[in-house]
């Protein structure tokens, strides 16, 4: 009994001296079958488990995703530092509001 319970400490510690495993969480999915068998097919390919394959999707996709602002005042901000230094005549060019000389000389 002893041998046993040195052993599994002689375990613990070497996993915590090597590189150390991402910490993961348990939770449910529900996705259409034709998807979860796509996912199962690429896992297979792949030799991965059906967790590692959709691992690899979504950080594949949030990789690729551009970075969001991190709230609409900045947005806000850089709108108007763009526009600021267009005349009226220019902001509505942008807008797609196109000006008829000929309506101007009727008024």
């Amino acid at each position: 009994m002893l041998k046993t319970k040195a052993s599994r400490k002689g375990i613990r510690a070497r996993a915590s001296k090597g590189a150390a495993r991402p910490r993961t969480r348990r939770t449910t999915l529900t996705l259409p079958e034709d998807l979860f068998k796509k996912v199962e097919r690429l896992a297979a390919i792949r030799h991965q488990t059906v967790s590692s394959a959709v691992t690899y999707l979504v950080e594949s996709a949030l990789r690729n995703e551009p970075e969001s602002p991190r709230n609409s005042r900045g947005i806000l901000e850089m709108w108007r530092s763009a526009y600021l230094p267009l005349t009226e005549e220019e902001r509505l060019l942008v807008d797609g509001i196109i000006i008829d000389e000929s309506s101007k000389q009727n008024e």
